[in-house]
């Protein structure tokens, strides 16, 4: 197959740039030509035939703007067997959607209360919900692909998208090797402050609020707990975290990483992996946390864990906004040195079920279904 992708990024420190360089990579592995048409690319995997767009040195939404008429130009003219875009771009066969931009800002306005950060309705929230609609209802693509059952029900609901044409496909995670990381461990845990005998909780995030990192400061207050340390991963601005957790009196068992090139180097040194999101249309990185084989708390609403238990694959909270309700489950993990190895090596087993190779061989039965339908109907 002649196959084109079209997203924002493709590189290792955007979700949706790893995401796409993944899974360009296993076509390519596969045998397919593949082009990654894009404003942003990181280091191109060999094989893989890059579109560099221009990216205008201005906002997300205008960005996002320009990328949809880019890329509507590129699929008019081009010849490809199957063109898929991941939730921006016009004129894909395919959209893969890894959420639901209505419905995250539903989640906004349901579970605002109490937030140090209270965004309402930007330009490039207005700008995505424009396009979201635009890709869904008219003129809609041959075939969704949703990371998740959540995201499937959302698209139904907002826009009316048929179920007949909605495949729900998770996000993957690369295997991962099994080796003694003990040297990366002490690295890890040095950048962090915390000492061998510390709990070192790891977050990893570019959305601080809809992740929880609130929740999770201020459940560190809650345990009074000086073995207690965060490490902080993603680009987001700290500061209104770094105050509210001076106020609280844990500030120097804070530290800020800034934006992370290679996140999963991060887990080698970690004793648990925390996420308390209020909304999460999937969750790539408690996947492969689970992979590294590290404890996991998270959201139950999660789209990572739908198929997942609760007490058995990792710790999932119920209300995500309860700094009480999480600071129960960390000191769950801490307390209990068998529950951590127990989360652990049943979270790196069924993280198996999302390897890359797996995820790309499913979406390629897509690809094929579309090809085969089209040409039913020459």
């Amino acid at each position: 197959m002649n196959i084109a992708l079209a997203a924002l990024s493709c590189d290792n420190v955007t979700g949706i740039g790893r995401i796409v360089r993944s899974l360009a990579a296993e076509y390519v592995k596969a045998g397919h030509s593949t082009t990654v048409i894009t404003q942003a690319f990181g280091s191109v995997p060999a094989g893989i035939r890059p579109i560099r767009m221009w990216r205008p040195p201005v906002s997300g939404a205008a960005r996002k703007l320009l990328f949809s008429l880019q890329t509507r130009s590129i699929f008019s003219r081009a010849r490809f067997d199957i063109t898929n875009s991941f939730g921006v771009g016009r004129g894909a066969q395919i959209v893969t959607a890894q959420s639901c931009h209505r419905g995250g800002m539903e989640a906004k306005a349901r579970f605002g209360r109490g937030r140090l950060v209270r965004n309402g309705l930007g330009l490039f929230d207005a700008v995505s919900l424009r396009d979201e609609r635009v890709l869904m209802t008219g003129p809609p693509p041959l075939r969704v692909i949703a990371v998740s059952r959540l995201v499937k029900k959302e698209l139904i609901h907002y826009y009316g998208v048929s179920e007949s044409i909605i495949k729900v496909i998770p996000d993957g995670i690369s295997p991962i090797q099994d080796r003694s990381f003990a040297e990366d461990r002490e690295a890890v845990r040095s950048r962090s402050g915390a000492g061998e005998r510390d709990f070192l909780l790891l977050f990893i995030g570019n959305e601080f609020d809809r992740k929880g990192l609130q929740t999770i400061i201020e459940a560190m207050a809650i345990l009074e707990d000086r073995r207690l340390r965060l490490l902080v991963a993603g680009d987001d601005d700290g500061m209104p975290y770094e105050r509210r957790a001076g106020k609280l009196g844990i500030r120097g068992q804070v530290r800020f990483l800034g934006k992370v090139d290679g996140v999963e180097g991060l887990f080698k040194g970690a004793d648990a992996f925390v996420l308390p999101t209020y909304y999460e249309p999937f969750g790539m990185v408690v996947i492969e946390a689970m992979g590294a084989g590290i404890p996991v708390i998270t959201s139950a609403d999660a789209g990572a864990v739908e198929d997942l238990e609760h007490g058995t694959h990792g710790l999932f909270v119920r209300d995500p906004l309860s700094a009480e309700e999480l600071a129960v489950q960390v000191r769950r993990l801490m307390d209990d040195v068998e529950l951590r190895r127990r989360l652990g090596a049943a979270g790196r087993e069924a993280s198996k079920r999302f390897l890359w190779e797996r995820v790309a061989g499913e979406t390629l039965d897509v690809y094929s279904d579309v090809i085969r339908g089209r040409s039913a109907d020459r």
